[in-house]
């Protein structure tokens, strides 16, 4: 297989079901149209919008039974390079449903599937060996309960002593065993930052100082949190720090938005772009994803435009 500059990993992948009804009903049938089938994961959503980009990106991720089959099928169609491990459980289905009355979107998402040793052992193989370490290696999404704590840790160091600079985009146990081991950047929400043991409550200059003082501890070299429709502070361990915000835009699926953040962001890195840009593109990526249906970023001109209204305001000291 040729070399790609991006390789990115899904250990929780799924095809997502996206659905509309009018009303939602209890303790009965909610008729559903305009179904849309979709590939899904953290990497995998990241992967398709880089490619659709224009850089050539390499997405990996176990797969099994006829869902797994199905994933294979969508992402075949897409015409997106991936390297599927097999595995003997079946690979999970997710489902969102928009109902019209509410405009409200319900999303279900469901535990991912059992991982043997010797599955896991072929994923690390998968991941790792390829004719030239990737630019980036992009460490996406959940991880199914059999896979131990500290997996994308491992990976993390492996790779990052190849020279790769590994991004990391997840949550829950899957984060925190991968904080601390060298990764390049991590993007977490207010609510996984405050899992480090801050508040999640205090006020933009204040987070700017706790986020220096994670940087400080050797966490990552560049920290991103997101504040949902606040936009997104990012500090650096060379001292950068940068704070954008998006304009107002209306909520259609946030299925997504996260993935299309770091597809943006990693994809200017890889071209050469510098990280303020980089990062503002993320915030713009994502306000553009919540404007859509479906997980992905689709619209290139609206990007653009969402981008030039991105403000910058200023961080107090």
């Amino acid at each position: 297989m040729q070399a790609v500059p991006i390789v990115c990993v899904t250990m929780n992948p799924a095809v997502d079901l996206f659905a509309v009804t009018d009303t939602i009903y209890a303790d009965s049938k909610s008729r559903c149209d305009k179904a849309q089938e979709e590939p899904g994961g953290g990497g995998i959503n990241v992967a398709r919008n880089i490619q659709r980009l224009g850089t050539n990106t390499l997405v990996v991720f176990p797969a099994g039974g006829l869902n797994g089959e199905r994933l294979q099928q969508l992402l075949e169609r897409e015409g997106c390079m991936f390297r599927s491990v097999p595995v003997a459980s079946e690979t999970r289905q997710n489902f969102a449903i928009t109902e019209r009355t509410s405009g409200a979107m319900h999303h279900f998402v469901f535990p991912g599937p059992d991982l043997s040793t010797d599955e896991l052992a072929a994923c690390r193989r998968a991941i790792l060996e390829h004719q030239q370490p990737p630019d980036y290696l992009v460490l996406s999404g959940s991880i199914p309960a059999s896979v131990p704590a500290d997996f994308y840790g491992e990976l993390t160091r492996s790779a990052s002593a190849l020279g790769t600079k590994v991004i990391l985009d997840s949550s829950g146990r899957a984060l925190h065993g991968a904080l601390y081991q060298g990764a390049y950047l991590a993007k977490l929400n207010r609510y996984e930052f405050a899992e480090l043991g801050y508040p999640t409550d205090a006020p933009i200059h204040e987070l700017k100082r706790q986020m220096e003082e994670e940087v400080g501890k050797g966490t990552v070299d560049v920290l991103i949190v997101t504040l949902a429709r606040g936009g997104a502070l990012l500090c650096s361990k060379n001292g950068e720090h940068y704070y954008f915000m998006p304009p107002p835009s209306p909520i259609v699926s946030h299925v997504g938005a996260g993935d299309s953040f770091v597809s943006a962001l990693v994809f200017q890195l890889q071209q050469g772009n510098s990280l303020r840009e980089a990062f503002r593109y993320g915030v713009a990526a994502a306000s553009t994803k919540v404007q859509t249906e479906g997980n992905q970023l689709t619209d290139f001109n609206k990007l653009a435009a969402v981008y030039a209204q991105t403000d910058t305001p200023q961080v107090e000291a």
